[in-house]
């Protein structure tokens, strides 16, 4: 009776809502979502000036390719001397920095990211209150439950700012859900339709227009799923399985795929170009998470004051390692999973097997824990080598932010069941369940308390630091030397030798998109040795060193230094960090500094380390000198 019933719920169509109640439960979802995107502003109007918070090194670069090629390139004369280096390992995002790219040449202060993580958040809401719809929710439930995943992901919270390029996952949580919308009809009505399949075709196109670190997860989904199909295509009692499709709706997903593969064409040929004159690039897997993180409440820290135990819980706001879904996600999903057993009177396990798989694979590939360690080649290997692009995931903990994905694709695809188990509770036990269901509603207003919680950001720069940075844009020559200046990947290569200092040398780098100038050093997300080749050799190497000894130039290294600068007629300026190269600091360097170069031209601070709610932290100095030793010192 009851497996008769959850079928009824399941094909039954849902009471249709009045127009006006459906569009006021999707405009509550707009506001929820406008409400987000507000609370998360960034606090600098202009681009960023520190480590990860300058992502629009690649927008500028592409904006610059555009100007003087009017085509994509991946190399660059706006970074690392010798100019015209190749630089295909930024954190590129072909959708983002070619739309970024047109944003910087109109107004380069125009918080093009923040207005690009709004359409992205807009667009997946659409996207999957369509979907869920199709999958037979009312329409009050299909657009609640898509706000909500569009919204609810600490992971991706904890990365606003700080890791910006996995803000935009549009195209990822749409494939995520419309392969569960395929699996739907594949176990439930036993069919397939081959236009749904071109959309996916569309959305694989799409993905390799958005970070590297995406395409590994839209291919292990898409690649987990069609197994799963193959390996259920028995016919259960007498079924056989229908195709649904028709070229009418083919005409849309078909015209997409085309435009998108001629777009992405354009980007690729020659961004595998430079990068297979670099080779092969070094990128170990690194940066595991804690598996009781995973299951960890979000409400658990609230009662950490009060009872006094905070002291034993690791902080769980840490950019590189949250992997935190929360008990909003897994109380349903294992409500769902008991539900599903047949013993249960459920449809079986398999109406979520690819996605519970896919929870499991996931959890196993960034654990940190001893029994992980000892097996982890039997996830890794086969993973590294069988999914594309597999390789982009360095820091494994970054697939946290999938986490809240999957367990929403459990919940959905479950929906007949949860809905009829709890309908018929409710029934039985109205009081029980009113009580559970408000605990449960606290808890989850508590979890997401997280979600005001303030994210990494960078307060603006000081008026005086502008004015600096205008004077610097302002003086004749192309080129700015920064000392130190940083030449560093993500994946460690030249970091040691040419980067002293890290990460708070890296802000040359992102200050040249305030002066628009050319700079010495690159920091991109990975090196390859030949990129470092240049800066091997005299005088750079003494200035590393001094660098990294915190110690001031001697008189020999001096002189070498004011006969390079004579050499090279195109810098215009020279800064000064004495809070990165503390020895310039001292006042017996910094008196050679000036007996060398003369007086500083302007003197300002920044803040160099970002915090929670931007507030700032170290003041570090900065000083502006000619780009030219003075007669006196040559």
């Amino acid at each position: 009776m009851r497996t008769r019933a959850v079928a009824f719920v399941f094909q039954m169509k849902p009471k249709n809502l009045s127009p006006s109640r459906e569009f006021f439960v999707f405009l509550s979802g707009v506001v929820l979502i406008l409400a987000y995107w507000i609370l998360v502003k960034p606090l600098n109007p202009g681009p960023g000036y520190f480590e990860d918070f300058c992502i629009e090194m690649s927008r500028r670069a592409m904006s610059d390719s555009i100007e003087r090629f009017g085509k994509p390139t991946f190399v660059t004369d706006l970074f690392m001397a010798p100019f015209g280096m190749p630089v295909p390992f930024f954190s590129w995002s072909i959708e983002r920095d070619w739309m970024g790219a047109w944003f910087w040449k109109w107004n380069k202060f125009f918080p093009f990211i923040w207005a690009y993580f709004l359409a992205s958040l807009f667009l997946t809401y659409a996207a999957l209150g369509y979907i869920f719809k199709k999958m037979k929710l009312s329409a009050s439930w299909a657009w609640a439950i898509a706000a909500l995943i569009c919204v609810f992901n600490i992971p991706r919270h904890f990365k606003i700012w700080y890791h910006i390029e996995y803000l935009a996952q549009h195209w990822l949580v749409i494939s995520i859900f419309l392969d569960a919308w395929i699996w739907a009809k594949w176990t439930r009505e036993r069919k397939w339709s081959w236009i749904l399949e071109l959309w996916r075709a569309f959305l694989i196109l799409a993905v390799l227009g958005t970070p590297g670190y995406f395409w590994a997860m839209s291919a292990l989904v898409w690649m987990i799923l069609r197994l799963s199909m193959l390996l259920s295509l028995r016919k259960p009692q007498g079924m056989s399985l229908q195709i649904e499709g028709s070229w009418r709706a083919a005409i849309l997903p078909s015209v997409l795929c085309l435009l998108w593969l001629s777009f992405e064409l354009r980007w690729f040929i020659p961004l595998i170009t430079e990068m297979r004159k670099l080779g092969t690039v070094s990128q170990g897997l690194g940066w595991w998470a804690n598996i009781g993180y995973v299951f960890r409440p979000l409400w658990l820290d609230i009662l950490a004051g009060p009872l006094a135990f905070s002291h034993i819980l690791a902080p769980l706001d840490r950019p590189e390692t949250v992997v935190t879904a929360g008990w909003f996600y897994w109380v349903p999903a294992v409500t769902a999973l008991v539900l599903l057993r047949k013993k249960a009177g459920g449809s079986g396990l398999k109406t979520v097997f690819p996605f519970v798989l896919l929870l499991v694979l996931t959890i196993a590939y960034f654990a940190s824990e001893p029994i992980f360690k000892q097996v982890r080649w039997l996830i890794h290997w086969p993973m590294q080598h069988l999914v594309p692009f597999m390789s982009f995931f360095r820091a494994t903990s970054r697939w946290g932010i999938v986490l809240p994905y999957f367990l929403g694709a459990i919940i959905i695809l479950s929906w007949p069941e949860l809905s009829a188990w709890a309908k018929a509770l409710y029934k039985r036990r109205p009081k029980m369940v009113n009580a559970v269901v408000a605990v449960f509603a606290l808890s989850s207003i508590a979890e997401a308390a997280w979600l005001f919680h303030p994210v990494m950001m960078q307060p603006p720069l000081a008026s005086s630091m502008v004015s600096l940075l205008d004077q610097v844009r302002a003086k004749p020559g192309t080129t700015v030397l920064d000392m130190p200046f940083c030449v560093a990947g993500g994946n460690g290569v030249c970091t040691a030798e040419q980067c002293p200092n890290y990460p708070l040398s890296t802000v040359s780098g992102c200050l040249s998109s305030w002066h628009d100038k050319k700079i010495y050093g690159l920091y991109q997300a990975r090196l390859a040795p030949e990129q470092c080749q240049y800066y091997g050799k005299a005088p750079f190497t003494h200035w590393f060193s001094a660098w990294k000894e915190q110690r001031c130039l001697s008189d020999d290294e001096w002189q070498e230094f004011c006969t390079y600068l004579e050499g090279q007629p195109d810098i215009s300026s020279i800064l000064i960090y004495p809070d990165i190269w503390k020895a310039a600091g001292h006042p017996a360097c910094r008196a050679e500094i000036e007996q060398r170069l003369g007086a500083p031209l302007a003197e300002s601070v920044f803040l160099a380390r970002p915090t929670r709610g931007g507030a700032g932290s170290d003041p570090s100095r900065i000083w502006l000198f000619p780009g030219k030793c003075s007669t006196q010192a040559r």
